[in-house]
């Protein structure tokens, strides 16, 4: 593709997930395999907690299982992927919802990790408190892909206009 196009072809895949990480994960795989046939894109997108957003399926990156499966895909399809989210295991055993970004040579572009945890706690209702598991990032992610600027943003922190607006700033 040119960096003077305006065109870009993208893949943006929904998947069915499972109990299993390894199972999730070569699901994403076969998906992405499938898209590259089929529709030749540029940059093909997963969805959010594509693994399973759990502790247990926790993983370091760049090295770890889901980073590396991501990582060759790029590199041998020379595509980027949008690693949709994965549980990081960072510093001081902090677990981060994490986006990864893969160039078509399979290196790690960028990490963002989720800056907005949705909490709530209905009196009588439902409870979800994500940050009693979770650890919030606090930086701004953009991309670039042949000239095309992408912000990243993951979940609940479409709510928060701020951060579109700093994307939107940043050309």
């Amino acid at each position: 593709m040119s960096k003077t196009s305006n065109i870009m072809r993208l893949a943006l895949l929904q998947l069915k997930g499972s109990k299993g990480k390894v199972a999730n994960v070569q699901n994403a795989v076969n998906k992405i395999e499938a898209a590259v046939k089929e529709h030749k894109p540029r940059l093909i997108t997963l969805p959010v907690c594509f693994v399973a957003p759990f502790r247990k399926y926790s993983e370091t990156i760049p090295d770890g299982f889901t980073s590396l499966q991501l990582s060759n895909l790029a590199k041998k399809h020379q595509v980027y992927i949008v690693g949709g989210t994965i549980p990081e295991l960072g510093e001081n055993d902090a677990i981060y919802n994490t986006c990864t970004v893969w160039s078509p040579t399979g290196d790690l572009v960028a990490k963002h990790r989720k800056m907005h945890l949705f909490d709530i706690d209905v009196k009588g209702g439902i409870r979800f408190k994500e940050s009693e598991t979770m650890s919030a990032g606090n930086d701004f992610t953009i991309i670039d892909v042949d000239g095309h600027k992408i912000g990243i943003g993951i979940c609940y922190d479409i709510r928060f206009e701020e951060m579109a607006r700093l994307y939107r700033n940043a050309g």
